[in-house]
């Protein structure tokens, strides 16, 4: 018998992390739920940990653990996941966070209640302050969902959202995987093929900033890397016409401002100043229109300039 929502948590080095996590999902109001733990063969003692929860839940026929022959990386592991997955409606979750006791509930009353392709709701963030969610405010709800994911008005996170399985499937919507930031292409390619969204208006997932985690340790040369391969996906939509808004300038703003992020993560690269100085002409060079805004301006100085005039305020909103 199917049951009625997937739960997907890939599991990768977290054992410090994910009883809190699995306790969230485990612990929900919603009761038609089944869980695929995609274990990505992880070095510590993550599975021994959730070998043992899964034997004391409530909910253990209801789980499905899947090992991957070699680590694939997260993007690997939710493919997996929707490959096992039996549900009408799919939800991820990362194996390092939290989601409130009613979270699916929710999700899944909104959707019902709607002809929406997925779900987006608000998220409580915990463990840095210069990281900053904007709540979903209610204009949101009154313009394309394509505009507002160009103006960045909800998170791009795969996680904390509810979709059909039926617009995943018929979509082919699945992962690049080898990238890091994965789900800022993830969500391109979703709202380039959802009608409509619906709005859950209360905080329904808990975002963990923990040290060492991917947003807060030293940016690698895989993580500029995946962020210009991203950019330079979203050049060849826009230079082929195929952009989600057709020559929209909220398109130029959207590219302008990822380009911009990249660059400041140039500011605490891990290599060379060399590499650094070639990233920086090759984000310089990726230009998709012309457009009259703060970071059109400052991503046209050299880095050299660049880095003295915004690399002490980086500095600093880095370490609040």
């Amino acid at each position: 018998m199917c049951n009625l929502v997937s739960i997907i948590i890939p599991l990768y080095n977290v054992e410090q992390y994910v009883e809190v996590a699995l306790e969230s999902a485990f612990n929900q109001t919603f009761a038609d739920i089944e869980y695929i733990l995609v274990d990505d063969c992880s070095t510590d003692q993550t599975m021994e940990v959730v070998d043992r929860l899964v034997a004391e839940c409530s909910r253990r026929n209801s789980i499905k653990i899947v090992h991957h022959e070699k680590n694939g990386g997260l993007s690997a592991a939710r493919n997996t996941g929707i490959e096992y997955a039996s549900g009408n409606f799919i939800f991820f979750m990362d194996s390092d966070d939290e989601i409130v006791p009613d979270c699916i509930e929710r999700h899944y009353e909104v959707l019902k209640a709607s002809d929406a392709d997925f779900t987006i709701a608000n998220i409580r963030l915990e463990g840095a302050k210069s990281i900053h969610i904007k709540p979903i405010s209610d204009e949101v709800k009154r313009i394309p969902l394509r505009t507002s994911y160009l103006k960045r008005m909800w998170s791009v996170s795969a996680w904390n959202k509810l979709y059909r399985r039926r617009f995943l499937e018929e979509n082919e919507l699945t992962f690049q995987e080898g990238l890091l930031h994965e789900d800022i292409l993830w969500s391109y390619k979703v709202v380039s093929k959802a009608k409509t969204a619906a709005f859950v208006t209360e905080a329904t997932y808990v975002y963990k900033i923990h040290q060492g985690s991917i947003t807060t340790s030293k940016n690698s040369k895989r993580k500029i890397d995946s962020l210009l391969y991203i950019l330079n996906v979203l050049m060849n939509e826009w230079n082929s016409g195929k952009t989600i808004v057709s020559r929209d300038p909220a398109f130029i703003r959207f590219f302008d401002f990822l380009r911009f992020n990249t660059v400041l993560l140039l500011l605490n690269y891990s290599g060379t100043r060399k590499e650094q100085r070639r990233y920086y002409q090759q984000l310089g060079n990726m230009c998709i229109g012309k457009y009259n805004d703060l970071y059109s301006f400052l991503l046209s100085m050299p880095f050299f300039i660049f880095s003295i005039l915004i690399g002490p305020i980086y500095y600093v909103y880095k370490r609040l």
